[in-house]
């Protein structure tokens, strides 16, 4: 076989073999896997393709060009801590979505919270040990190389991270002595991370704040309290408001990269919602 003919096939049969492995699988296309846009009332994200009743869904990320779902998913279990999480995706191939499948470089550890960067380049997630293998905890790193992700290394020790621009990183602090966790920030220059620092403002109180993530256009923050999900806006002077109630209890929130829609887990379930439920709590200048 000559070396031309061995890459084209090396190129082909990924491509072949999705399109084969989708054959039972019912055909959707589109954006968003062809769901049809919710209002500002969540509904269930893609029932009975992302959302099923044989798994637990968790955080989701998008690509920039919205043609690849990344999203946590565990068996049914008793409790949060003793979920396997691993993330899976779906993407687009010739223009239709294929059944969802797990990344290759997950399953082995507990895997969750993935984010895209915006631009694309790089995947995020958090890795916990599991029952049978060991590892370093912490947030983890992918780099996208050609049509798929290069081996995860250890990144920095922060969970839930997340980031508009590569340099600021925020993240979820580790619980206090009362249980309580906060929003916090770290800078990333010349590949070295600055200190951990909480957000400045009325954000973090003395109650629960956690899995803070910041909006594609950096104008507020979305996070879980005690009960509901709350958003925070940034002020002038760089601090941030004190957290607004979205009057639902929806954790765990994520953006679409176009920052139309605000994704959540509810009931072991992916819901999404328009952004413009923020325009009904933000406060009026």
């Amino acid at each position: 076989m000559s070396k031309a003919t061995l890459l084209f096939c090396l190129l082909v049969f990924p491509v072949s073999n999705l399109l084969s492995q989708q054959k039972e699988f019912p055909k959707h296309t589109g954006p968003y896997l062809g769901q049809k846009p919710p209002g500002i009332t969540p509904e269930i994200f893609a029932p009975g393709i992302i959302s099923s009743i044989n798994f637990i869904e968790d955080v989701c990320t998008w690509s920039p060009d919205l043609k690849e779902f990344y999203f946590s998913r565990s068996e049914k279990f008793e409790s949060e801590w003793t979920a396997n999480f691993a993330i899976w995706y779906t993407r687009e191939v010739n223009g239709i979505w294929i059944e969802p499948r797990l990344v290759p470089f997950s399953g082995v550890y507990r895997d969750f919270c993935p984010f895209v960067t915006r631009d694309g380049k790089y995947m995020i997630f958090y890795r916990m040990n599991n029952e049978k293998n060991k590892t370093r905890q912490g947030s983890w790193i992918t780099e996208k190389i050609g049509e798929w992700w290069s081996e995860p290394i250890f990144f920095v020790d922060a969970y839930c991270l997340n980031t508009n621009d590569f340099n600021t990183f925020y993240f979820t602090t580790e619980k206090d002595e009362n249980g309580t966790r906060d929003i916090g920030f770290m800078l990333y220059e010349n590949g070295k991370f600055s200190e951990k620092i909480k957000l400045k403002g009325e954000l973090n109180t003395k109650e629960y704040e956690a899995h803070g993530v910041i909006s594609p256009n950096g104008e507020y923050i979305l996070f879980d309290g005690d009960d509901y999900t709350l958003v925070s806006f940034k002020q002038q002077d760089g601090t941030w408001s004190r957290g607004i109630s979205l009057n639902a209890f929806y954790y765990l929130p994520s953006f679409s990269p176009d920052g139309k829609y605000i994704f959540f887990k509810k009931d072991r379930d992916i819901y999404w919602v328009s952004t413009r439920i923020i325009d009904e709590v933000k406060p009026k200048e």
